[in-house]
């Protein structure tokens, strides 16, 4: 293969990964402003905050996916990621938990 057809196909490519940054920036762009439209719309507050957890989860990956460029990537570093997402998560959760103030006893402190 000479370097020419070489320059060709990743150049190719490459335009290919660009139309897919930009195809998902608009998709964001969409998205976000339904988040916005539907922020204001008369719906139960459980409706609301169920929609946008799930579109800022979806966001949250097509962002990591793509410009993290993990799509590109073995899918064992997208694991490694991932577990180290929810290690993070579960701490977060666990030191919430912990520092409740309910749970805390303050006798001590008067």
């Amino acid at each position: 293969m000479s370097d020419l057809t070489h320059d060709r196909a990743f150049l190719a490519e490459e335009t290919r990964r660009y139309h897919h940054f930009i195809t998902l920036a608009l998709w964001l762009a969409v998205i976000t402003g339904a988040e916005i439209v539907l922020i204001f719309l008369p719906v139960p507050m459980a409706v609301v905050l169920s929609v946008l957890i799930l579109l800022s989860v979806g966001k949250f990956f097509a962002v990591t996916l793509w410009f993290m460029h993990l799509i590109y990537d073995k899918r064992l570093l997208f694991w490694i990621f991932l577990s180290a997402l929810v290690l993070a998560l579960a701490t977060f959760t666990a030191l919430i938990a912990l520092l409740n103030p309910a749970a805390v006893d303050t006798k001590w402190f008067s």
